[in-house]
């Protein structure tokens, strides 16, 4: 199955190539350049996709100033040195300037890839422009200072290429920075909330503040950056699911201590599966005269050997930035202290070199590098002779080769002298990529790979995280989007625990996980990569005839995407999904708007040709990107909404109230305001109202159909008059016990089916007028109105209604001693409902059969009848049926004798009874429960006597 031609190469379908407004909606003339409404460009990038950036705005403070005490080529050339010293400091962090805006520019850090610490290196990049502008000032000789003021956000942008090939990114992020900016003052960097929750405590931040931005209604919280930290991931939530590597790692620690061999131990995983965790409850858990050393590389790290340099002020407390006599004095002092070495002078000056001090002697950098190396190796040595220790080294796959040679020295078979130390390193896969070999020269080497947490590890995680503050349906939520990934599960819980109200339809993807994920996704070959981001169009999984709607469908592609633990196949039916869902919904952020809308219309459209489900699915995701882009073009949205209009009526019928509700609900939240809402409407309020009327959400059916009424009666539509009117009237009846205006409804329901001229509705109104003829003890007259619903129903073939008015049938003769007749019409019924196949019809039917055998004394046949029944209806979720269900089989066990299960089915429909406020049924089943109590009273006073008696002659 080839896909359509215009769906294969998207890039070529550019928001510009329009006829209106791609901002305001209004109509263009053929050649113009910009619109004449509200003056934007006809002309638009593409948009090429979406990501989550980090957006970096600096400008220089009082240029204006400067330029009137200057001489123009003087200022120039400042003012030119600034610009170049901003792109050289956004570049040496890997960030990309967007433009240069006067004297302010704006960078980008993920662009063209994503990296999960963007936002540190957006930060790392600001505090860098403004110690380098002020040293610019300095050396330029001014009067008065250069300063710089900066502002950094970060959030979803979409990004595209301009009419001369520079980036351009759009985005509420964008506008955030730059308000950030202005209010920041001079030599200040301002971040915003989300660069905050990215960062965590790899930045020191001032006190918070708000201000009020241009554009921001709410203002913006913001906070001022004092310096970069270094990160600390302890958490205080136990680990979970972790044992068997603590275990491994205290093991090969007592080795290495009673062998004098060292130990390499490697652990691989993914990002977010705990490897930094793992590691750190490792080190908390070791007694603490162990001395152990820390470091962790890092992306932006500015010197070769930082992760050693982490150690060596471990073991020193010496802090950043002191000067060089000082750490020369106090790495003799520890070295004499702690070590056997006859020169712990010259060793403490060859390791000051780590700590950036310079040699004495004038000589080539990369010797004194490699006597820095040797000299800690000595230093390790010399400290392990003495006492175990334990090496860390967190995020191996970011160090340099000479840390990675050096982490190998320590370990190498060919080193000959005693070292009793645990050298233990932590990283991504990316670090076996790069050296194969790795821990092939060790004397010990042990490489665990972290898999992903089970179900119930990954909810018990959830819990601890959450400390009993999130819902069981949102915890198990949480588990089944998270992969058993630990730091999605921990981040997703806690963001659920900061928003207001942690019960959701999804719980909401964090920013930190939307950037370790896009990160990792964006590290994919780029046909990989766009591959799984058009992928991500469907909802849960696809085969190679889905996948043709929108691709050409390439094996190895999806192999590869298997491989890269992206995708998963499943068994049976070769069908892929995403290996969990929120590497589903990253993907899917990555898509623009316009690609997705394109992307969405051509699977429902091949679906529907297919007969295949999910079409109302894909229109809606493909109205909402129309609403977004086209706010003022209504044809995706209204097919969307008849869509599900008509999956909410599919739901209805096969008895899935939840379901129906939920796809009514979604129609009419495309529908436009209520002010344009019509006959589609309507009929969704009147399908909202059914449905909610079958789960005895009474209230919320009230109002459904109340405003279903009133819409009817607006638009003239008798089918909804007909429909919303009949289960009114029930609800009035049985609820509010009216049976006066339940009567007036049910005959305006009649009427209204009546004009209608639809057999179906008419039958069905009848169904339900007969009950209140029948409330007024009035059996002859029910019995008349049901036979007519009957007739109806079966010239029609509605089994539907055949099966529920020959229930209802039944029930009027058992209430004039009919027993026979009752039997007769209740066997009807079952019989009906089971060849129609509804369940809840069924059940219906089995409920009444069962009160028919207790009719005739054969209540231990009854029984199963009512149990069978009740089950269904607590699957579908229907609670008032369930009451009843549950009454009638408390009255059978009554009649058994069993006043113990009597009791508790009594209770049980009492209190369901309560909740939905069923007046009638509730009525009957307390005074059946009192009759339980009094009875069970008696047995009990009558049994005191005897156990009196047994007590004397015990």
């Amino acid at each position: 199955m080839s896909p359509p031609a215009a769906l294969v190469s998207f890039p070529e379908h550019s928001v510009g190539m329009t006829d209106s407004c791609q901002v305001c909606g209004a109509p263009l003339p053929g050649d113009a350049r910009f619109c004449p409404r509200c003056g934007a460009l006809t002309a638009l990038a593409p948009t090429e996709e979406r990501k989550l950036v980090t957006v970096l705005f600096a400008d220089l403070v009082g240029s204006t100033e400067l330029s009137r005490h200057l001489d123009p080529e003087r200022a120039r050339e400042v003012q030119s040195g600034f610009l170049e010293t901003l792109a050289a400091e956004v570049a040496s962090a890997r960030g990309q300037v967007e433009k240069f805006i006067g004297d302010a520019v704006l960078a980008v850090f993920g662009m063209p890839r994503v990296h999960e610490d963007d936002a540190v290196r957006a930060v790392h990049a600001g505090l860098a422009i403004v110690d380098a502008v002020d040293r610019l000032g300095q050396r330029a000789g001014l009067e008065s200072s250069l300063s710089v003021r900066v502002g950094i956000e970060t959030g979803e942008v979409a990004a595209g290429q301009g009419p001369a090939g520079q980036l351009l990114v759009t985005g509420t992020a964008v506008n955030a920075a730059a308000r950030l900016q202005e209010a920041a003052k001079p030599g200040e960097v301002l971040i915003g909330e989300t660069t905050r929750a990215l960062i965590g405590e790899a930045a020191v931040l001032g006190p918070v503040r708000s201000i009020e931005a241009r554009g921001f209604n709410a203002g913006l919280t913001c906070h001022p950056v004092t310096g970069l930290a270094r990160r600390s991931v302890r958490r205080t939530i136990p680990i979970v699911g972790r044992d068997p590597e603590l275990t491994l790692l205290h093991d090969a620690l007592e080795r290495a201590a009673r062998t004098g061999r060292p130990h390499l131990f490697t652990v691989i995983g993914e990002a977010g599966m705990g490897k930094s965790r793992l590691v750190d409850e490792f080190a908390a858990r070791l007694p603490q005269d162990l001395l152990t050393l820390i470091g962790r590389a890092e992306s932006h790290g500015a010197t070769t050997l930082g992760p050693v340099a982490d150690m060596l002020r471990r073991l020193t407390g010496l802090a950043e930035g002191e000067h060089g006599e000082r750490i020369r004095r106090r790495l003799s002092e520890v070295i004499s202290a702690r070590c056997d070495i006859d020169d712990a002078q010259g060793l403490a000056e060859r390791l000051a070199f780590i700590l950036g001090v310079p040699g004495r002697e004038h000589r080539d950098e990369a010797v004194l590098l490699q006597e820095a190396q040797r000299a800690f190796a000595t230093l390790i040595e010399a400290l392990s002779a003495h006492t175990p220790l334990v090496l860390v080294l967190d995020d191996i796959h970011l160090a340099r080769a000479p840390v990675l040679d050096l982490m190998e020295r320590f370990v190498a078979r060919k080193r000959h002298a005693s070292t009793r130390a645990l050298v233990v390193v932590s990283g991504r896969q990316d670090l076996l990529d790069e050296r194969p070999a790795w821990g092939s020269t060790a004397w010990n080497h042990t490489l665990v790979r972290l898999e992903p947490l089970d179900a119930d590890e990954s909810g018990d995680l959830v819990r601890r995280a959450a400390g009993g503050r999130v819902p069981e349906e949102t915890a198990r939520q949480v588990v089944e989007r998270s992969g058993g990934n630990p730091f999605f599960i921990v981040e997703t819980t806690g963001m659920l625990l900061d928003a207001a109200g942690a019960a959701t339809d999804r719980p909401p993807l964090p920013p930190t996980v939307q950037a370790v994920v896009a990160a990792r996704l964006d590290h994919l070959p780029i046909e990989l990569r766009d591959l799984a981001r058009r992928t991500s169009v469907f909802l849960d999984s696809f085969d190679l005839d889905e996948l043709a709607l929108i691709d050409q469908p390439d094996r190895d592609a999806l192999t590869a995407l298997e491989e890269a633990e992206v995708l998963s196949v499943e068994d049976g039916p070769v069908r892929w999904r995403f290996c969990h869902q929120i590497l589903h919904d990253v993907a899917y952020a990555g898509l623009p708007k316009r690609q997705r809308l394109q992307l969405h219309l051509a699977v429902a459209d091949g679906l529907d040709r297919a007969g295949r489900p999910g079409v109302a699915d894909h229109l809606e995701r493909a109205a909402l990107a129309s609403l977004d882009l086209e706010p003022a073009d209504r044809t995706v949205p209204d097919r969307a909404a008849a869509a599900l209009l008509l999956a909410g009526d599919r739901a209805r019928r096969r008895m899935e109230p939840r379901r129906a509700v939920d796809r009514y609900r979604r129609a009419l939240a495309l529908a436009g305001p209520p002010a344009m809402w019509g006959v589609r409407e309507a009929r969704a309020l009147a399908g909202i109202g059914e449905a909610r009327y079958w789960l005895a959400e009474y209230t919320q059916a009230s109002d459904a159909l109340a405003e279903a009424e009133r819409l009817g009666l607006q638009t003239g539509d008798t089918w909804t008059l007909a429909h919303a009117l009949r289960f009114l009237g029930d609800v009035v009846l049985n609820v509010d016990a009216d049976v006066d205006r339940a009567e007036v409804l049910f005959a305006r329901s009649l009427a209204a089916a009546e004009d209608l001229g639809d057999p179906q509705a008419i039958s069905r109104s009848l169904l339900f007028s007969g009950w209140v003829p029948w409330t007024r003890d009035r059996f002859a007259e029910a019995d008349v109105i049901w036979q007519r619903a009957l007739s109806i129903a079966t010239e029609t073939g509605d089994r539907w209604v055949q099966a529920r008015t020959l229930t209802a049938l039944s029930v009027a003769r058992a209430e004039v001693d009919d027993l026979d007749a009752e039997a007769a019409y209740a066997e009807r019924a079952l019989s009906v409902a089971r060849d129609l196949g509804d369940q809840f019809s069924i059940a219906v039917a089995m409920v009444q059969m069962g009160r028919s055998l207790r009719a005739r004394q054969r209540q231990t046949e009854a029984i199963p009848h009512f149990t069978e029944a009740a089950a269904i209806f607590e699957e579908s979720g229907v609670r008032w049926e369930l009451a009843d269900a549950l009454y009638a089989r408390g009255s059978a066990y009554e009649e058994l004798g069993r006043l113990d299960e009597a009791e508790n089915d009594l209770r049980a429909a009492v209190r369901l009874c309560e909740e939905l406020g069923a007046r009638a049924l509730a009525r009957w089943t307390t005074r059946a429960l009192a009759r339980v109590r009094a009875r069970r009273d008696d047995r009990q006073a009558a049994a005191a006597p005897a156990e009196a008696d047994d007590a004397a002659v015990r």
